[in-house]
């Protein structure tokens, strides 16, 4: 296992100077040629402002929005009316009874409307329809305890194309979604893909569409409206995962503060997993399995890389085949463990087993390859001052002597494996 690590350690180092060498080669070509990645566009107050990304909300014009409260469960709920009306630039109007909805909405128009689906119905429909051309652009709040609390009913109010945005019985919830409202920028060069809403800044247009439209279907054609842009062009959105061709993945990767590189992206490209199999052995007369390392570095579990394509159980079976000589079978796992790296992680799953009925007969490796150089059987009370590599056999053989509890194999299987049952 230590070889494998030094060897992966020794190759993200030729790895990352081969990315400083590349990195510095791109630097020194758009230094020459003049490129520049950021387009500097006018904004108000004379001052200039990337149209790739703007620098901050702090520097966009602060914008404002308009609040209708649906029917009477919603206008007379205190903590809710309380929270909004607390943002300086957030107007609140109220409309009762909730059936006066699609008239109040045919007057005036309003960038949040929040009603009690619990009381008063599923108004959603209802009100896109009395928005017009605004109706995506409207955030559509259903504040209500059952609905919020109903799995059933949450799908059901929230379902494209005309359902609700947000479902909640959280008064501090709609304030933060309100609030997002009204703190982005209305002076922007961008547009929404989905509803068309103007002003955005790229931060801004970054927190609308999820925020907005994370329901909306993922398969629909839509183009980035973010200037130079390698996806300008529509994308081809076929599987409804999250792919990188996904314009809510793609505007979520590539713009905004992780495009800027001030958040981290997801993960698209596979981590490598190096995954290793340890093996408690133990037979029939209580004494556990040591094999004696290379390098005069004493001695350690059975243990060792899996072989691309090989499972786990089939590698452990191998290790102590190939490092003590003896046939096991395994019978519970002990402890799955994961180990992130800068460009891997490790895996480990150790294994208890015992000998076959064949194994208990087999003698242990004496000859000495690349692999060990030999096995040995020891009792717990034989490991005081027995050099060892690591200290698995301490941890582990007194726990197992213990009889404490271990986990059945089945809890290490592949993805398409049966339940376990009882």
């Amino acid at each position: 296992e230590e070889r494998w690590c030094l060897r992966l350690k020794e190759s993200a180092v030729v790895d990352e100077r081969a990315r400083r060498r590349a990195r510095r080669k791109k630097e020194e070509f758009e230094e020459e040629e003049g490129v520049r990645m950021l387009h500097k566009v006018k904004t108000l107050g004379g001052r200039t402002k990337s149209s790739k990304r703007s620098t901050s909300r702090s520097d966009a014009s602060v914008g404002s929005a308009s609040v209708l409260l649906v029917g009477s469960s919603v206008v007379h709920a205190q903590e809710l009316t309380t929270v909004l009306k607390s943002l300086s630039n957030c107007k609140v109007a109220t409309c009762e009874p909730a059936s006066n909805v699609g008239k109040t909405l045919n007057s005036d128009s309003f960038d949040v409307v929040v009603f009690d689906a619990d009381k008063d119905g599923d108004l959603a429909h209802t009100i896109r329809s009395a928005a017009g051309a605004r109706k995506d652009a409207v955030f559509v709040v259903v504040y209500a305890e059952k609905a919020a609390a109903l799995a059933t009913e949450r799908l059901k109010l929230s379902a494209p194309p005309t359902g609700a945005n947000m479902v909640t019985f959280d008064p501090d919830d709609v304030f933060k979604a309100v609030k997002l409202i009204c703190d982005r920028s209305q002076n922007g060069e961008l547009s929404c893909p989905y509803c068309a809403a103007s002003g955005f800044f790229e931060d801004d247009l970054w927190a609308h569409v999820p925020l907005f439209h994370i329901n909306s279907r993922s398969d629909a054609k839509v183009a980035c409206p973010v200037a130079g842009c390698e996806s300008k062009t529509q994308l081809e959105l076929a599987p409804p995962h999250r792919s990188r061709d996904n314009m809510h993945v793609h505007l979520r990767n590539e713009h905004g503060k992780p495009g800027a590189g001030e958040a981290p992206k997801e993960a698209r490209a596979p981590t490598p997993v190096w995954p290793f199999a340890l093996i408690v052995v133990r037979n029939r007369r209580g004494k556990f399995l040591l094999v004696q390392q290379f390098a005069a570095r004493g001695y350690w579990l059975p243990g060792d890389r899996v072989n691309p394509a090989e499972d786990l159980k089939s590698a452990a079976l191998r290790i102590v085949k190939e490092q003590a000589g003896i046939d096991i079978e395994l019978t519970g796992v002990l402890r799955v463990s994961y180990t992130p790296q800068n460009d891997f992680a490790r895996m480990r799953v150790i294994y208890v087993g015992r000998p076959t009925h064949d194994g208990e007969a087999q003698t242990l490796k004496t000859v000495p390859d690349y692999l060990s150089v030999g096995a040995v059987w020891v009792d717990v009370a034989e490991l005081e001052g027995l050099k060892t590599h690591g200290d698995e056999p301490r941890e582990w053989f007194p726990y197992v002597a213990r009889g404490a509890y271990v986990a059945p194999l089945e809890i290490m299987t592949s993805e398409s494996a049966p339940v376990m049952k009882l």
